[in-house]
Parts: C-alpha cells; sequence; structure tokens
C-alpha cells in the first residue's frame, strides 16, 4: 500500500496514525506533523463542473457532443479539378467561384454526376465507429445546386442528375435507422439564385431570393422527418431576414438546433472559425466545425493524404480539446463524387472510434470542468472520476493540475498501471514514466473521493481584517461571441464577470463596486446563492448587500445581464471593487495593475461608509520608501452606503526597482475603520512607446505606429490599435527602432481580441543593434549580431518574453509562414 491511498482513507484516526508513524520514520517532530495536519484543514472549493444550458433543447443538442460534417455536392464530381489543372485558390466545394466556372459549365457536370457508391448506411455506420452521434450534410452550397428533391427549381440532384435519387433522404432514413441524429447544412449565398461570386461570400440577400429560400427551408423542415441541427452559412442578410429564416425552422422544427451562422445573434448555438479551439473559456453552446485537411471541406482529389497516425492524433487532441471547453465538435468528410468515402479519411474516423474506444467516459458522455485548459493538456470529468487528457507529456517527469479541492483516492493511466501520486496543498502532482502507454493521446485517470470542487486560479484571499479589494485583473471574465450580421463583423464579447473570495472569516459583507456601467441595463450581482438585480447606475451607485460569505469557502462574486437579449451580448460593464464587512469604514485604494520607473500617475483612494451613519474624516495614501504622493484629503456627511474617491498624485522614483509593492489607504478621524492595502507591480519603462516603426506592406490601413501607441485594445475595427501587413504577405515582420541602445528586460506581444487571433502563431522575435534590413526570414535570422526567440505558439495578451538585460536598439516581430499576414495589437519593450 503506498503512503498516498494510506493517508487518504475515509478513518480520521487511521489518518492520524499514519502521520505519526511516519514521522517517526522519518525523523520529524510530532509538532511538524500537527502542523501538517493544520495545513490540511480542507477549503471548500466551488463545484467544478460546468452544467449545460438551462434550455432543455439545448441541453439535449449538447449532450450529442461529437458529429460527421459531409461536404459532399457537384463539385465532388471535379475533385479540385479543372480543365485537367489542380484549382489551389480557395477550397474545393467553392470550385466554381475560383476557377470561374459558368453556368453552363457546371450543368454538364451534374448531367455525369452519378453516384453509384454512395452508402447512407454505411457512411452512419462509420459515423459510429469513430464515436460520433449525428450527422450533418451540405443540402445546398454557394453553388446552389441542391442536393434534395425541391420544387423550387430544376437546379437539384433529382431533376439535373443521372441519379435522379433524394440523398439526404435516404441519408435521413439511414440515421434514424441506427439512432443518428440528422442535421442539414444550408447556404444563404446561391449563385444560382443571382448572387455574384464573392471571395469573401458576405453578398446581401435581395428580396427577389427571398421566397425560394423560404420555401427550400419549408421543403426541408418538412420532409426529411426530425431535424437536430440546421447549419446555415456565409452571406449578409438583413435583421428581418435572419429573424424570418430561423422563424421557419422554429415553427416547424421547434427541437432543431440554429447555428449562428443565421446571423444576427438569431442562432442557438455560436459556430466558431474553421478548426478553431478557443484560447478563452467560452459561456454559452458553441460549436467547433472541423476538417481532416484544413485546406479544403470538399473532396479534393489531388489532396496530400500522408501520416495517418499524426492526423489521427490530431483530430483527437481537437475533438477533446473542444469537448473540454464545453464545445461540440463537428468534424468533416468530403466523399468523392461517385459518393465513396475516401479511403485515408475512413481510416481516420476509425482511429479515432479506437482511441475513444480505449478510453471509455473520457471524452463522450464527460463534463466539462472549470480547470480550463492546461500547460500540459486537457481535464474533463464524469461522476467522481477525473480524466486528464495529456497532450504534451511533461520532460520533467511530473504533471501538476492547481486547484483541485477535493481529495484524491488513486490516479492510473487509463487503461494501464496505477500512478505515484502526491497532494501539494491545492494541487495534484502525479509522478509519470518516461513514455506515456498510448501513442495517440494518453489519458490520466483520477478517482475522487466526492464530488469534483476547485479552487480557482484566481481566487483572492481576504486579509485579516476580512475584506477584499478585486482589481479588473481579479476578475474572471466569461466570453462569447456576437456578430452584426456576417462572418467578418463577428467579435468576442465579454459576458459576465466573477471574482473568487476565499478567507478565514464568515460573516455579512457588502459589496461595492467601481468602473463603467451601461446606466438603464439591470445586471444581476451574485454573491454565492445570493442575488440582487440592479441598474447599471444603482449598481455604481452605492454599496450592495448585505451578502453572507463563510469561512475557509471559495464564494462567487458574479456580475452579468439579468436579461440577456441573447447568449453574447457584451456585458457593457468594467467594474473592480471592494468586497467588505458591514458595519465599518473602509480605505481602499485602486491603483492601476502596474506602474513605469520614473512615472508620476494619480491614485484613486476612496473611502466607503457601510456603518449605518454618516461618518466625517479623512484618507491618505501611504506608499514605498522613496515614493512620493500628496497630502491627506479631508471627507465630511459621508453618507451610509457611499463612497467618496479622490485622486492622489504618486510619483515612482528613476531609480526604483522592478518589484510587487503594496500602497495602503489610511482614514483617519473615524471609529470602526479598516485600511486595505493594494499591490502595484512596479515595471520598468515601455521603451517602445512613440517610436519609429514600420513593416514590409501595408494592408486594411492598420499603419505600423498602432502597435506603438499605448493601445493594447486589439480590436481592429472598433478601437484602432492594430497594424497589419498586405494580405497575402511576403515574409510579413514589423520593427521597431528604439532610439538608441537599451537593455532590455522583457518584451511584451500583444495579440488581437477579434475574428484573427490565431494569425499571430508561429512567430520569431528579433533584437539587434543594427537594423534588420532582410525582407526574408532565413536572411533576417542569419544577420549579424541577432538575437532571436522562436514563439511557436499562438500570441496572448500578453506574451512576455525574457531577454535578462540583452542590449538591443530595434526589435522585429515575423511570421514563420512566408504568405500569412501579420497583426500586432502592441509591442511593448521594457527596459532601461
Amino acid at each position: 500500500m503506498d503512503v498516498p491511498s494510506v493517508l487518504n482513507e475515509e478513518n480520521p484516526m487511521m489518518r492520524r496514525s499514519c502521520c505519526l508513524l511516519l514521522a517517526l520514520l522519518l525523523g520529524l517532530s510530532l509538532t511538524g506533523v500537527a502542523g501538517a495536519e493544520e495545513q490540511q484543514r480542507p477549503v471548500r472549493g466551488v463545484p467544478g463542473v460546468v452544467g449545460l444550458s438551462p434550455d432543455p433543447e439545448l441541453a439535449a443538442w449538447q449532450r450529442l457532443q461529437f458529429g460527421m460534417f459531409i461536404h459532399w455536392g457537384v463539385y465532388s464530381e471535379l475533385g479540385g479539378v479543372w480543365r485537367g489543372q489542380p484549382v489551389t485558390s480557395g477550397y474545393s466545394e467553392q470550385i466554381q467561384m475560383w476557377a470561374n466556372i459558368s453556368e453552363a459549365e457546371y450543368r454538364e457536370v451534374a448531367a455525369r454526376f452519378q453516384p453509384a457508391r454512395f452508402d447512407p448506411a454505411a457512411i452512419c455506420s462509420l459515423a459510429k465507429q469513430a464515436g460520433m452521434k449525428y450527422v450533418v450534410i451540405t443540402s445546398k452550397h454557394h453553388d446552389g445546386f441542391a442536393m434534395f428533391g425541391t420544387a423550387t427549381t430544376g437546379y437539384n440532384v433529382v431533376d439535373a442528375t443521372p441519379y435522379k435519387k433524394d440523398p439526404l433522404k435516404l441519408l435521413g432514413d439511414a440515421c434514424r435507422a441506427q439512432g443518428l441524429g440528422f442535421g442539414v447544412y444550408f447556404s444563404l449565398v446561391d449563385w444560382h439564385q443571382g448572387h455574384s461570386f464573392d471571395g469573401g461570400n458576405n453578398n446581401p440577400i435581395p428580396a427577389s431570393m427571398e421566397p425560394v429560400i423560404e420555401a427550400q427551408l419549408r421543403e426541408l423542415m418538412t420532409s426529411y422527418g426530425e431535424i437536430a441541427e440546421v447549419w446555415f452559412d456565409m452571406s449578409a442578410p438583413t435583421v428581418r431576414q435572419s429573424q424570418r429564416f430561423a422563424g421557419i425552422v422554429r415553427e416547424l422544427r421547434p427541437r432543431a438546433v440554429i447555428n449562428s451562422r443565421i446571423w444576427h445573434n438569431t442562432g442557438d448555438f455560436r459556430t466558431l472559425g474553421d478548426n478553431e479551439i478557443p484560447t478563452v473559456p467560452l459561456d454559452g453552446t458553441w460549436q467547433t466545425p472541423a476538417s481532416i485537411y484544413h485546406e479544403t471541406w470538399g473532396y479534393r482529389s489531388w489532396q496530400k493524404r500522408e501520416d495517418l497516425p499524426g492526423k489521427i492524433r490530431d483530430l483527437v487532441v481537437g475533438l477533446t480539446s473542444v469537448r473540454a471547453r464545453g464545445g461540440n465538435y463537428l468534424l468533416n468528410i468530403g466523399p468523392r463524387g461517385d459518393g465513396s468515402v475516401v479511403e485515408f479519411e475512413a481510416e481516420v474516423l476509425r482511429g479515432i472510434g479506437s482511441w475513444l474506444g480505449r478510453h471509455p467516459g473520457a471524452v463522450l458522455g464527460a463534463s466539462v470542468t472549470r480547470f480550463g485548459g492546461q500547460p500540459w493538456g486537457e481535464v474533463t470529468a464524469k461522476g467522481n472520476d477525473l480524466f486528464l487528457h495529456v497532450t504534451r507529456w511533461p520532460t520533467t517527469g511530473e504533471l501538476r493540475l492547481p486547484g483541485l479541492a477535493t481529495r484524491v483516492r488513486r490516479v492510473s493511466e487509463d487503461g494501464a498501471g496505477r500512478l505515484d501520486w502526491r497532494q501539494d496543498g491545492e494541487d495534484l502532482v502525479v509522478r509519470l514514466p518516461a513514455t506515456p502507454r498510448d501513442p495517440v493521446l494518453p489519458v490520466l485517470k483520477v478517482e475522487l473521493a466526492g464530488e469534483l470542487r476547485i479552487i480557482p486560479a484566481n481566487a483572492v484571499t481576504a486579509g485579516r481584517d476580512g475584506a477584499w479589494v478585486l482589481g479588473e485583473g481579479d476578475f474572471e471574465r466569461g466570453n462569447s461571441y456576437a456578430d452584426q450580421g456576417s462572418y467578418p463583423s463577428t467579435r468576442q464579447t465579454s459576458v459576465r464577470q466573477t471574482a473568487y473570495l476565499s478567507g478565514e472569516r464568515s460573516g455579512a459583507v457588502s459589496v461595492t463596486l467601481r468602473g463603467t456601467a451601461e446606466p438603464d441595463t439591470r445586471y444581476r450581482v451574485s454573491v454565492g446563492e445570493q442575488s440582487r438585480v440592479l441598474t447599471g447606475a444603482q449598481l455604481l451607485g452605492g454599496a450592495i448587500g448585505p451578502f453572507t460569505v463563510r469561512s475557509r469557502q471559495v464564494t462567487p462574486v458574479t456580475i452579468a445581464r439579468a436579461e440577456p437579449a441573447h447568449q453574447g451580448q457584451e456585458l457593457g460593464a468594467r467594474l473592480s471593487g471592494l468586497v467588505a464587512p458591514t458595519d465599518r469604514v473602509v480605505g481602499w485604494a485602486a491603483p492601476p495593475a502596474q506602474v513605469e520607473i520614473g512615472s508620476r500617475i494619480e491614485i484613486p483612494v476612496l473611502v466607503t461608509n457601510l456603518r449605518s451613519r454618516e461618518v466625517s474624516g479623512a484618507v491618505a495614501l501611504r506608499v514605498p520608501a522613496g515614493w512620493t504622493v500628496g497630502a491627506a484629503v479631508p471627507f465630511a456627511g459621508l453618507a451610509p452606503g457611499q463612497t467618496r474617491t479622490v485622486l492622489v498624485p504618486v510619483t515612482v522614483p528613476a531609480d526604483a526597482t522592478p518589484a510587487i509593492e503594496e500602497v495602503r489607504a489610511v482614514v483617519t478621524g473615524v471609529a470602526r475603520e479598516l485600511e486595505l492595502a493594494s499591490p502595484v507591480r512596479v515595471v520598468l519603462p515601455n521603451q517602445a512607446r512613440g517610436k519609429a516603426a514600420r513593416q514590409v506592406s501595408l494592408g486594411w490601413g492598420g499603419v505600423p505606429e498602432r502597435a506603438v501607441d499605448g493601445n493594447t485594445g486589439g480590436d481592429f475595427s472598433r478601437d484602432n490599435s492594430t497594424s497589419h501587413t498586405a494580405e497575402p504577405a511576403n515574409q510579413a515582420w514589423w520593427q521597431v527602432d528604439l532610439g538608441r541602445p537599451v537593455g532590455i528586460e522583457t518584451i511584451e506581444i500583444w495579440n488581437r481580441t477579434d475574428c484573427c487571433a490565431r494569425r499571430l502563431s508561429d512567430y520569431w522575435v528579433l533584437v539587434s543593434a543594427a537594423p534588420i534590413t532582410a525582407d526574408s526570414l532565413r536572411d533576417a535570422l542569419a544577420t549579424p549580431g541577432v538575437f532571436t526567440v522562436h514563439q511557436p505558439g499562438m500570441a496572448g495578451r500578453p506574451s512576455a518574453i525574457g531577454l535578462a538585460g540583452r542590449a538591443g536598439q530595434h526589435v522585429r516581430v515575423q511570421l514563420a509562414s512566408a504568405t500569412d499576414p501579420l497583426s500586432l495589437a502592441e509591442v511593448v519593450v521594457r527596459g532601461r
């Protein structure tokens, strides 16, 4: 019996005895053992599992989890080839546009479309072998050719091809026979009905096209049995059109779930970008459409099909990552024109199914957790079991899961042997073998002693006074997406702010918020299970409460819209605040998260009256030695529940040292005051701000100076904060001249926040004393005296690169890709 399992037995006397025995064996004092026991007193965390949608239809759709997408049509007959030549531009299902094929020529292709090898039962069987629970097929793509029998046009598979059958009818029947859900893709772009070729597929819908779209939707919703999902795509409809088309689906198939590409936030779930794995936690319902090859969705005869094991692993990682973060995964196949499934694609799906079979319950049927993505992989849960999906096997020999508040019984490599483990405070640490057992994606199974509870990474511990000062950075943001009627208008939104409170005292507290909020919007403020609904004006107008917090229990504090118009509606508030015991006068400071050495700033210093009568006194700011600070400011007649704010000038000396310092609000002249300290990070100055910048080319009006203007906003269209090279780009780079040699401690790369953040991936940062003049990355890396750092992943907000004082005057950011555009929100160079 190993020591961890003994120490984690249910019997407390056994646990005590084992601790004493272990102490004697190791020569420890009994005092040390008692101290260890005291440290093991549990903190009750928050529930670790993220629940499904409260809407039963959406929850049923979420339980589908993993589906098969099928892109198949007349374009499949061409296989990405026109007049004997591969068409290398665009996706092959859009070959009519990219090869500029006339409709007359396209009809000739349809006239030879005879999918004798289309076998719906076999396709459904393959889907089930892969572990999929539903199938979505293209009923009509951008070419406007209907792959179902329709009375709206003769331009359809029954009337215009020798096949003369309705494949959607055949596939829908096969899905139901095998217990699979059935869904349809429907393009709102229709080149046959009058849309022109548009590389972005953002065509508006003229009124003349509405009757055909509406009639086809009615046919699809009435002639093919129960529909699990309707997957609209592209175009730029009006609000009325989006609502009208969605209304037809909801009228005729109320259980069908509609994706967001119906636009204007009218759908039921958000469709992410192709193959997108979100980098931030997403609230609500969403789905990632994934493709076996990123280059195409429809069949491409000349597509490279190689490294089957690598392809299986990549897609298993994609499936696991999306499921662990709360999305459904819709994985595409592109059958040939004859209807047959490409053998490579079938083998990929069987490989995924084989892996799922080796790890039952680890992905399909598992729940999302609040752990989020980990440096080593992903986490799912089922019952009292945790599954750790190790996408990056740690070279240290140990895997660490932070914030686990539930006692562990056992850890094993799923399907293999037991592993050694220990609980290090609130972290689970697992000792790993040198190599994993599963070559595709190893999974560790953690058996828990009870319900999963976690201590969130951003949990804030109260001081001895039982109060919490919450800066913006202490709030977890719930993210989603919203659009204004098209794919390019889709933006990431913040829909929730949540802070997590942990402390040693129980009692009544009040919440005081500051920042911005929409005055007339109704917000819900929740503290644990208790909540209040207030307008934005009331939210910022005084203390809110009382609420109750309990000792050694993590209590979430959440601000969200009380009545959101849709799941992606922007919160419309940016808040920080104070949670403090009632019946106190509280002094608190709200400094920025960081201040630069040598800067002069004004720090808000606040006094909040949580007592039941007016108070008067003075408030001041205590700062580190060597800083200069303004004098105390008197206040009088401060009413119950109200806050008074003063701005106190502070100067950080030029010889200060980078560190985390503390500023403290000091209240005088009142009884029962509470004085709170706030941390502030002291950093070196940003030597890049306002300096001369240039880039290899210019695109979309995104000038290079935007990346050194001090604005890290990152939304290209909304705040003009983002640089941009031409698209497509040739060896895209951006460069700043610091004006003099600088000893650089840190370079911060700030990514965008909108649709295109994934573009800033696999990039290099180059530092040189002399200008870097070469365009090509190879030549730039070979420049004499240049120092280089490769960043293979996606840039964050920010990604910080330590240079330990390396001298340089010129800093370049360059993509590894020779064709992708480069876009930066900000480049911060900290040094002296």
